[in-house]
């Protein structure tokens, strides 16, 4: 019998495939996402990698095994970043690839990302449904159809994507800095460790070892609780800044000299300034629920700021239509026309390097700049059993204002503004609020909670507040 069942459907996100392993995410339907997904690419030449998760290599053979059976040539290239796989997929002229991860998730649960020609993500408005209708269509295999870990050769393409990021930073000159580099067991230190060897500076490893049993920490960057650890190392070894990847190293966090949070808007408005002096007008993309720091960064510098829906599979999109040389998310989410409009972990922080010399200044010096000015407070998660008469609510007890509906509710007042959106990975709405002037953002934050209150949603539990100057209460972390 074909077929999906309820917990198998509900696995199809928005960006990808993604919850809990071994089950309902099993081998099985592994394969059978390989064998649909291989018969629906524009050619036969897949690229297939995975993350460290202990059941992503049960996830990985059984993938390709399935993509085989689809007819497809399947390219293995082993443990890898997501960043380095998307390079994987450009650098190799393949007609699609998929990454076995589940990112930020916890790692009771696993994923698969899929992407087609050129790393473009397959996603809820490009292909994806389609995958869901043919992995529904598509026959379970026999048990002995699903080995245990891949056994095709490696394709090692670590080297190439070294000399790939090296490339943009020829010629340019990168003050010799002391940076604390927290990989989290993750993905991330697989690229850094031998590229930070060749640039000039300190650079203090954390966890590099990827281990998906046990973890030195959580694999979201956004969480407080996962950044307590590089906060006190960069203070102890008196560091410049710290750096934190997510699991799959596709994202990137920082904290100053002081240990404090630098969030991905305030990241995007300090590398936009260089980026648009590279080549004056060029476009950068921004999030809507990025701080208002960041048009104005872009503006002064003489770019053009164009909004992306939130998402990376949203802004590789917006990314591609604007021909945009950069662009970043709250969600610490980077993507550079030389990725190929894609996301990366690394080329920021080499960015960055470079930005703080030039500028003379000291990443906290910069962020400062932006805390004075613009009031923010981490995201907040929001369990909403009806998301429409949640935002309806909200809407009817804040009037007035400039408000979109594009992507759940955003609201522009004249002294603040706030963003509720539906998750693409799960079933929350997540709250932003900025103002422009102190205390005003707590207590604007404090009566939108009080309304969803009133509608019967409760905050998620584990999602209280922490504000973005380096505050160390549990917080809301979106990697969406």
């Amino acid at each position: 019998m074909t077929d999906l069942t309820a917990t198998e459907a509900a696995l199809f996100k928005g960006n990808d495939i993604r919850g809990p392993a071994p089950r309902p995410l099993t081998p099985e339907l592994a394969f059978r996402v390989g064998r649909a997904f291989a018969g629906m690419l524009d050619g036969d030449r897949l690229g297939l990698a995975r993350d460290m998760r202990t059941t992503s290599p049960a996830l990985a053979a059984a993938f390709a095994a399935g993509a085989a059976a689809g007819g497809a040539q399947v390219i293995w290239y082993g443990l890898l970043a997501s960043d380095a796989m998307w390079f994987a997929v450009r650098q190799d002229g393949l007609d699609g690839g998929a990454m076995i991860t589940a990112s930020h998730n916890p790692l009771t649960d696993n994923g698969i990302k899929l992407v087609e020609r050129g790393a473009s993500p397959i996603f809820a408005d490009n292909r994806l449904p389609e995958v869901r209708r043919r992995t529904a269509a598509t026959p379970r295999p026999p048990a002995a159809e699903l080995p245990p870990k891949p056994t095709l050769p490696v394709r090692e393409i670590r080297p190439e994507y070294l000399d790939f990021l090296m490339s943009q930073i020829e010629g340019r000159r990168l003050p010799p800095l002391r940076v604390v580099l927290d990989a989290g067991n993750g993905m991330g230190g697989l690229v850094a460790a031998p590229l930070f060897a060749r640039v000039p500076g300190a650079f203090l490893q954390m966890d590099f070892e990827p281990d998906g049993a046990s973890p030195s920490r959580g694999g979201n960057p956004l969480d407080p609780a996962n950044r307590v650890g590089l906060a006190e190392r960069v203070r102890s070894e008196k560091a410049d800044f710290g750096v934190l990847w997510d699991a799959d190293a596709d994202r990137c966090a920082f904290v100053d000299g002081a240990g404090g949070f630098v969030p991905g808007d305030f990241t995007t408005a300090i590398l936009a300034p260089a980026e648009i002096a590279a080549e004056p007008g060029a476009a950068v993309v921004y999030d809507r629920r990025s701080s208002r720091a960041v048009p104005d960064a872009i503006e002064r510098a003489g770019g053009r700021p164009v909004l992306g829906r939130v998402g990376h599979a949203y802004m590789k999109r917006k990314m591609r239509d604007a021909d945009a040389r950069f662009g970043g998310e709250l969600s610490a989410h980077y993507y550079f026309r030389a990725a190929g409009y894609a996301d990366n972990a690394l080329l920021p922080i080499l960015r960055l390097i470079e930005r703080l010399g030039s500028a003379g200044r000291s990443l906290r010096e910069l962020a400062d700049d932006l805390r004075q000015r613009y009031h923010t407070l981490d995201e907040k998660s929001v369990s909403v059993p009806d998301t429409d008469a949640a935002l309806a609510r909200v809407r009817e007890a804040f009037p007035g204002g400039e408000a979109h509906r594009e992507d759940g509710l955003s609201v522009d007042f004249a002294d603040w503004r706030f963003t509720l959106r539906p998750s693409n990975t799960e079933p929350v709405l997540r709250l932003t609020v900025e103002a422009w002037q102190a205390g005003l953002v707590e207590r604007r934050e404090a009566a939108i909670l009080s309304v969803l209150r009133e509608t019967g949603n409760d905050p998620a539990p584990d999602r209280a507040s922490a504000a973005s100057a380096g505050g160390t209460v549990p917080g809301a972390a979106s990697g969406d």
